[in-house]
């Protein structure tokens, strides 16, 4: 446990195979065949970037406990010595809840820096002398049931069969390099699993990435107009991923909107205007909720699968919920 919560407080952490705040200059460069061709020496080398503590953010101004009244300062002042969190790393203890826990009250904690949030699950007994941290199961539910109620699998672009078994749903970054490495992954599922499983796209344009959210932007536009449509550009913004920028972007995008044969005016009042921005906000705000803090990241009917991982992974896991009854 206070190895979970010392990752929480080091939020700016890299996470291996997956883009967080903080990547390499030969990954971010590395379009999708390239990255098929590059050595095993590069890919390791990679591997061992994205899993070492990027540099520390700037520093921000932090939470400062004792602003905090009660029990709440008390807890956050202690959890900052206990675990050394820095003073660049917010923490703001929310208020005390019932739990479903005997002799237990529930806090979150939230533990930000560099503009990056995320919740630690903590409870506190009620004589107020002492604190656990970390999730409680209930062992006579579904494991998966917590992220998978958390997900919307309506209303997003989606391709295969609506009343699949398995339906996977993919948050990403058109711009994040293990994104793009994943999505040949994606594609061979799709062939291999054919009619048997359903694929759900989700966006989390990464901020340090400059031209991610105008493509979520314009791909949602996309979306709009047609399902299928979308899947183009989805196809066109990871195979040409190496090849975009943030000048060219809005040209390349309104020539795959040519080529999906849309409204091209519609489109291009739609990308310029930003008028999907809140269904790229509403799948972060979901991401957030459901524990995505690196892309990709894969949810398969609850199962939660981090970073550009070996298709194995992905294959064993949808064979294993295909073989359920």
């Amino acid at each position: 446990m206070k190895n979970r919560l010392i990752i929480l407080a080091a939020v700016f952490l890299a996470v291996s195979a997956g883009c967080t705040k903080k990547e390499s200059a030969a990954s971010k460069a590395a379009s999708p065949q390239a990255a098929q061709q590059v050595t095993q020496n590069t890919i390791q080398s990679e591997n061992k970037q994205a899993q070492e503590p990027a540099n520390q953010p700037p520093a921000i101004q932090p939470v400062k406990e004792e602003h905090q009244t009660g029990i709440q300062g008390k807890i956050g002042s202690y959890l900052r010595k206990a675990f050394n969190i820095p003073s660049n790393v917010n923490i703001l203890v929310k208020d005390i809840e019932p739990s479903n826990i005997q002799g237990f009250d529930k806090i979150d904690v939230e533990i930000s820096a560099g503009g990056r949030n995320q919740s630690q699950e903590m409870y506190l007994s009620k004589d107020k002398k002492y604190l656990f941290v970390g999730r409680v199961f209930n062992i006579n539910e579904n494991p998966f049931k917590a992220a998978w109620s958390k997900i919307n699998l309506h209303d997003s672009p989606a391709q295969g069969p609506a009343n699949a078994k398995v339906t996977i749903v993919e948050y990403s970054d058109f711009e994040c390099p293990f994104c793009g490495r994943a999505y040949s992954t994606v594609e061979d599922l799709l062939k291999k699993f054919h009619g048997k499983i359903r694929i759900l796209y989700k966006q989390f344009p990464l901020p340090m990435h400059p031209w991610a959210m105008t493509a979520a932007i314009g791909s949602e536009c996309a979306y709009v107009q047609n399902n299928n449509a979308f899947w183009y550009f989805y196809n066109h913004l990871f195979q040409e991923q190496g090849s975009i920028t943030p000048d060219n972007v809005k040209a390349k995008l309104t020539g795959y909107a040519k080529a999906a044969k849309l409204n091209v005016g519609k489109f291009q009042t739609c990308l310029n205007k930003q008028e999907t921005k809140p269904l790229v906000d509403r799948d972060m705000k979901e991401a957030a909720n459901v524990g995505v803090n690196s892309t990709p990241t894969f949810v398969i009917n609850g199962r939660i699968i981090q970073g550009a991982q070996p298709e194995t992974q992905f294959a064993n896991t949808i064979n294993e919920i295909l073989a359920e009854k």
